[in-house]
């Protein structure tokens, strides 16, 4: 069973990606504590990160830049941010995909099986 990070300050949003998640099989688990989501990646041990571009402390771009210090999992923005640049930023800082907000469920989990299969079915 594939692990996915849901690293979305948004309790309503994180939840019901959360439980689409789950109901395609996968663990989900969503941050609880946005200053040591470094430390809840390494406990939970993720395939794949939904990350949040604006986030409390930190925003996703540096929580990116920090995991892929250490990591190549897929990691997927979700973002209100519309703006071509926030987009070539993420990618930038070594997103692997960028769904702006709202967004279709069924396009997320798409693109969540698209990176999981990409990452580990070979």
């Amino acid at each position: 069973m594939y692990r996915i990070l849901i690293v979305e300050d948004d309790l309503t949003i994180s939840g019901i990606v959360r439980e689409a998640l789950t109901r395609w099989g996968y663990e989900a688990q969503s941050i609880e504590d946005f200053g040591l989501v470094d430390a809840q990646f390494d406990a939970f041990s993720p395939h794949l990160v939904l990350m949040d571009v604006s986030l409390p402390r930190f925003n996703g771009f540096y929580w990116c830049q920090r995991l892929r210090e250490r990591t190549q999992v897929p990691i997927i923005f979700l973002s209100s941010h519309a703006q071509s640049m926030d987009q070539v930023m993420a990618m930038s800082m070594g997103g692997d995909d960028y769904v702006t907000k709202p967004f279709s469920m069924d396009v997320l989990l798409a693109k969540v099986a698209a990176q999981l299969r990409r990452a580990y079915s070979y």
